[in-house]
């Protein structure tokens, strides 16, 4: 799963650190119709290897695609990255210059879901919306835009099977949930990859 993110004010400290903090995920509901809930977050996985990515190359034999290291926590209502970024390596040289000048500030999470719903309405959920309620995070990432091709295959393909599997349960407990602008966005993004 991926989930787009913004960057904070950098102070001067950081600014010599060449460190950037990101508001790397909320309970905001997305561009794909899911929230990841705040208090879900296992961060486990991440912490033992804390890289960060450009744009979701974690694929990439360039080793140069991780620009940097990050610690993540959550704070409030929010996932927040502290970002420092690798010196010596021409990739996270030219990413932390846009940082600085504004023209990059999107951030990308890459998440494994653990556990969903269907938005409940007495919740004061919207019953279209995927409530991911346990999720780890895998990796994030310094995007130019908060929908990387890569990245979003790799979502399509993990919201069909969470879509499929939430269908099943649906047909068993006889609840009808309508769908149509969640299943119209998948095809879509799909048909963008075949």
């Amino acid at each position: 799963m991926v989930r787009d993110a913004v960057i904070r004010a950098i102070t001067d400290e950081q600014k010599e650190k060449r460190q950037a903090e990101f508001v790397i995920s909320t309970e905001a509901v997305d561009t794909y119709d899911t929230v990841f809930k705040i208090d879900g977050w296992d961060l486990e996985r991440y912490n033992r290897s804390p890289i960060v990515f450009y744009n979701h190359k974690s694929w990439s034999d360039d080793p140069d695609m991780i620009i940097g290291t990050s610690e993540v926590r959550v704070e409030g209502n929010q996932l927040i990255a502290l970002l420092t970024l690798e010196e010596g390596n021409p990739v996270a040289d030219t990413v932390w210059r846009k940082i600085q000048n504004g023209t990059l500030r999107m951030a990308s999470i890459g998440a494994n879901p653990i556990e969903w719903r269907w938005g409940d309405f007495d919740k004061g959920e919207n019953p279209d919306v995927i409530y991911f309620i346990r999720q780890e995070l895998l990796e994030w990432s310094i995007v130019p835009v908060g929908s990387n091709p890569d990245a979003l295959k790799r979502s399509v393909e993990s919201l069909e099977e969470i879509r499929t599997s939430l269908k099943k349960t649906e047909e068993n407990e006889e609840k009808k949930v309508s769908r149509s602008v969640f299943e119209r966005q998948l095809k879509i993004n799909k048909q963008k990859f075949l």
